[in-house]
């Protein structure tokens, strides 16, 4: 069986929006460079998403809580999976998929408990609970290269993920804003710049 790479540079994570409120800020995201994006576990168009973009951009789902979420994403496409828990049944039928496996945790037991299983690394969530000071605490102990920081996170918190080791940052409202809700696109189109580059380090 083939496994997905990991993850790394910026991800941006999607609400559980209609189809006709998703494709124009992805073709927005996907034009300025902002090319790795999740999606719902379960969303409807899930499947019709990854075939429209599918050529230009790598798709994931967030929010995977059972084994069938995890069979149903990868079966409409997602390349990795952002599992709501660290739970070892969850995170075995979720690498049985092929995808990269991204269980969620939060303290640094958790992280390395986490990081014992068959994954590609951890989600650090909510991430604007802890700050992004906290890259610099996980860093010595050997953490934070394996670990993608998710939730209200800006583009200098990422960036400053990034430059602490961290292979990934999701980001989310900060970028999109109201841009899922009718929202300007230039106004979204204005605040990608800033990510790309925190993307760069």
């Amino acid at each position: 069986m083939t496994v997905a790479p990991p993850l790394s540079g910026m991800i941006v994570c999607l609400d559980d929006s209609p189809l006709d409120d998703l494709v124009g800020p992805i073709e927005v995201l996907v034009q300025e460079g902002l090319r790795t994006l999740t999606l719902p576990a379960g969303h409807a168009d899930f499947g019709e998403l990854t075939q429209i973009f599918g050529a230009r951009a790598r798709f994931g789902a967030h929010g995977v809580a059972t084994p069938a979420h995890a069979q149903d994403a990868t079966e409409a496409g997602a390349g990795f999976l952002l599992l709501d828990s660290a739970d070892a049944f969850l995170v075995a039928s979720a690498a049985a998929t092929g995808a990269a496996v991204y269980p969620q945790a939060m303290t640094p037991a958790e992280i390395r408990a986490a990081l014992g299983m068959e994954v590609a690394g951890v989600t650090l969530y909510p991430a604007d609970v802890v700050g992004h000071v906290m890259a610099k605490r996980l860093a010595p102990l050997g953490l934070v290269d394996h670990l993608v920081p998710r939730g209200g996170v800006g583009a200098f918190a990422a960036s400053e993920w990034l430059k602490a080791g961290a292979p990934a940052v999701c980001v989310d409202d900060v970028l999109l804003a109201d841009a899922l809700r009718g929202g300007d696109l230039g106004n979204l189109r204005d605040r990608c710049p800033a990510f790309v580059k925190a993307g760069r380090r």
